[in-house]
């Protein structure tokens, strides 16, 4: 027989097996690496891409808030003028009180009544004076309910005076004012 020696060509086939496997996974390994560096440049312009819409909302949201502020300042001003407007309409209703007031406090009052003061504040009058007789204030009181006008009158106090020559009686009254409009 004859003595051939193969193991040469079989090292030779492991060797060029082993370069060829070292060779694919060094292409395994690079296509890996682009492969991968590919994902992280997408991953890296979807990350800008998305601060760039971060910083556009942003810079959105300031602007919308100053739009609100200036809204917020343009209700305050609407509410100022409308107080102001509401000022007006008061001082409107309330310029004929004082002729309304003066016109009709002589046919309210009955003769014997004296009135010493007079007080207006906000809707309620306040009147301190003197009587010949307390009929006379209950006289005064009655008018006054039945004033469209004048409500809720009440009697504060009234007693007897020591005064000369004609003993009169002081008393004080307070009513609430009504008008029209809702404002006296």
């Amino acid at each position: 027989m004859s003595s051939i020696n193969l193991l040469p060509w079989r090292e030779g086939l492991k060797i060029r097996q082993k370069k060829r496997f070292l060779l694919l996974l060094a292409a395994a390994v690079a296509v890996t690496a682009m492969v991968m560096l590919l994902i992280n440049l997408r991953i890296g312009q979807l990350v800008a891409h998305q601060q760039e819409r971060n910083h556009f909302l942003q810079v959105e949201t300031v602007k919308l808030d100053q739009v609100l502020g200036e809204i917020s300042a343009i209700r305050q001003q609407r509410e100022q003028l409308l107080e102001r407007m509401r000022l007006i309409d008061q001082l409107q209703h309330r310029r004929a009180f004082s002729v309304r007031l003066f016109n009709q406090m002589p046919g309210l009052v009955p003769p014997g009544v004296y009135l010493s003061s007079l007080n207006v504040a906000r809707e309620r009058i306040e009147l301190v004076g003197k009587t010949e007789a307390y009929p006379r204030v209950a006289s005064m009181l009655r008018s006054m309910e039945a004033s469209r006008w004048l409500t809720e009158p009440r009697l504060g106090s009234i007693y007897a005076s020591d005064s000369q020559p004609i003993a009169l009686s002081q008393f004080s009254m307070s009513v609430k004012v009504v008008s029209e409009g809702g404002q006296p």
